[in-house]
């Protein structure tokens, strides 16, 4: 655990040099003590890295190949996903973060990610217009703490945004209790 830690409080300190203030990355706040730096990875901004300055710890979101780093398939609700095409539910097994995908602010110790696994077809088109695909955009939701951890489940919530107030409510709860 001490060395995880380590390596968290190091990653903390690089985020913080020169290097990582412009270029190809740049910082947002998220509220609450908590940050994301972004990289600029094939013309997109994606949120690579997590960084909380109460614990100054930073936590690999994505790694290099624009993979998810701090989620694993057991932090994904798999029969939300069931009616989604196969190859949606094949980004979701590989953990591919490669289309545009946030980390919300941060608000009660828990923020909102939302992890788009197919975008609508506009992302395709070039700058006249062709290219364009009929796909539609299918974005599935989960909470992470400030630690960087999945505490409720990433699931389809077929654009029904009530169910994303309940996720927040009940991730809100675990962290206040500390059930993680």
């Amino acid at each position: 655990m001490s060395l995880i830690m380590g390596e968290e409080k190091k990653l903390y300190e690089l985020l913080n040099t020169e290097d990582y203030k412009h270029g190809l990355y740049k910082t947002s706040d998220l509220g609450e003590g908590m940050s994301v730096t972004y990289e600029s990875m094939w013309g997109w901004w994606k949120p690579r890295y997590l960084v909380n300055h109460n614990t100054k710890c930073a936590y690999e979101f994505i790694d290099k190949d624009q993979l998810l780093a701090t989620v694993t398939e057991e932090d994904i609700d798999w029969d939300s996903l069931k009616d989604l095409p196969e190859k949606v539910q094949g980004r979701a097994r590989a953990l591919s973060f490669h289309f545009p995908s946030f980390i919300r602010e941060f608000k009660n110790g828990v923020a909102e990610v939302s992890w788009q696994l197919n975008p609508d077809g506009r992302y395709y088109m070039d700058e006249d217009g062709f290219g364009m695909t009929d796909d539609e955009e299918i974005e599935i939701y989960g909470f992470i703490d400030q630690n960087a951890k999945v505490v409720v489940k990433f699931r389809n919530i077929d654009e029904n945004y009530r169910v994303l107030g309940k996720m927040r409510k009940e991730a809100e709860r675990i962290v206040r209790m500390g059930k993680i």
